[in-house]
Protein backbone atom coordinates (compact mmCIF):
# COMPACT_ATOMS: atom_id res chain seq x y z
CA UNK A 1 0.00 0.00 0.00
CA UNK A 2 1.23 3.48 -0.88
CA UNK A 3 -0.29 6.43 0.99
CA UNK A 4 -0.25 9.78 -0.75
CA UNK A 5 -1.55 13.17 0.34
CA UNK A 6 -4.71 12.84 -1.76
CA UNK A 7 -5.00 9.12 -2.45
CA UNK A 8 -4.07 5.58 -1.50
CA UNK A 9 -2.75 2.92 -3.90
CA UNK A 10 -3.42 -0.71 -3.04
CA UNK A 11 -2.67 -3.76 -5.18
CA UNK A 12 -2.52 -7.48 -4.91
CA UNK A 13 -0.73 -10.15 -6.88
CA UNK A 14 -2.34 -13.28 -8.23
CA UNK A 15 -0.11 -15.94 -9.77
CA UNK A 16 -1.34 -17.31 -13.10
CA UNK A 17 0.12 -19.00 -16.15
CA UNK A 18 -1.35 -16.32 -18.42
CA UNK A 19 0.77 -14.18 -20.70
CA UNK A 20 0.90 -10.47 -20.02
CA UNK A 21 -1.07 -7.84 -21.92
CA UNK A 22 1.90 -7.36 -24.24
CA UNK A 23 1.89 -11.04 -25.17
CA UNK A 24 4.84 -12.10 -23.03
CA UNK A 25 5.31 -14.09 -19.87
CA UNK A 26 8.29 -13.17 -17.80
CA UNK A 27 7.61 -14.60 -14.39
CA UNK A 28 7.23 -12.79 -11.09
CA UNK A 29 10.26 -10.51 -11.59
CA UNK A 30 8.83 -9.05 -14.81
CA UNK A 31 5.36 -8.75 -13.27
CA UNK A 32 6.77 -6.89 -10.24
CA UNK A 33 8.82 -4.59 -12.45
CA UNK A 34 5.78 -3.76 -14.60
CA UNK A 35 3.69 -2.92 -11.54
CA UNK A 36 6.39 -0.73 -10.01
CA UNK A 37 7.12 0.99 -13.31
CA UNK A 38 3.44 1.70 -13.85
CA UNK A 39 3.21 3.33 -10.41
CA UNK A 40 6.49 5.19 -10.90
CA UNK A 41 5.61 6.45 -14.38
CA UNK A 42 2.14 7.51 -13.31
CA UNK A 43 3.53 9.40 -10.32
CA UNK A 44 6.19 11.17 -12.39
CA UNK A 45 4.24 11.73 -15.60
CA UNK A 46 0.49 11.44 -14.98
CA UNK A 47 -1.19 10.82 -18.31
CA UNK A 48 -4.66 9.51 -18.90
CA UNK A 49 -4.62 6.43 -21.09
CA UNK A 50 -7.61 5.08 -22.97
CA UNK A 51 -6.51 1.51 -22.29
CA UNK A 52 -5.52 2.19 -18.68
CA UNK A 53 -1.99 0.95 -19.45
CA UNK A 54 1.14 2.92 -20.17
CA UNK A 55 2.62 2.56 -23.61
CA UNK A 56 5.86 0.63 -23.93
CA UNK A 57 7.80 3.80 -24.83
CA UNK A 58 6.53 5.65 -21.73
CA UNK A 59 7.27 2.63 -19.55
CA UNK A 60 10.78 2.31 -21.01
CA UNK A 61 11.43 5.98 -20.16
CA UNK A 62 10.08 5.34 -16.65
CA UNK A 63 12.52 2.41 -16.28
CA UNK A 64 15.43 4.62 -17.33
CA UNK A 65 14.29 7.41 -14.98
CA UNK A 66 13.93 4.92 -12.13
CA UNK A 67 17.41 3.46 -12.73
CA UNK A 68 18.89 6.98 -12.77
CA UNK A 69 17.03 7.89 -9.55
CA UNK A 70 18.32 4.70 -7.89
CA UNK A 71 21.88 5.57 -8.95
CA UNK A 72 21.45 9.01 -7.35
CA UNK A 73 20.10 7.36 -4.20
CA UNK A 74 23.07 4.98 -4.05
CA UNK A 75 25.54 7.85 -4.49
CA UNK A 76 23.78 9.97 -1.85
CA UNK A 77 24.16 7.09 0.62
CA UNK A 78 27.86 6.62 -0.06
CA UNK A 79 27.49 3.54 -2.25
CA UNK A 80 29.40 2.87 -5.46
CA UNK A 81 26.77 3.05 -8.23
CA UNK A 82 29.00 1.24 -10.74
CA UNK A 83 29.54 -1.62 -8.31
CA UNK A 84 25.79 -1.83 -7.68
CA UNK A 85 25.13 -1.95 -11.44
CA UNK A 86 27.74 -4.70 -11.84
CA UNK A 87 26.18 -6.71 -9.01
CA UNK A 88 22.69 -6.23 -10.46
CA UNK A 89 23.95 -7.41 -13.86
CA UNK A 90 25.49 -10.51 -12.22
CA UNK A 91 22.20 -11.30 -10.43
CA UNK A 92 20.31 -10.84 -13.70
CA UNK A 93 22.66 -13.13 -15.63
CA UNK A 94 22.62 -15.78 -12.88
CA UNK A 95 18.83 -15.84 -12.95
CA UNK A 96 18.90 -16.23 -16.73
CA UNK A 97 21.48 -18.98 -16.40
CA UNK A 98 24.04 -17.08 -18.47
CA UNK A 99 26.30 -15.91 -15.65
Amino acid sequence: MILRADSKVVWCEVATDLTGPNGHAGGPRVAHAEEYLSLYATARHPRPSSSGRLSLAVTEEAAIDLIADLLHWLRAHGCDADEALDRAQMHFEEELGTG
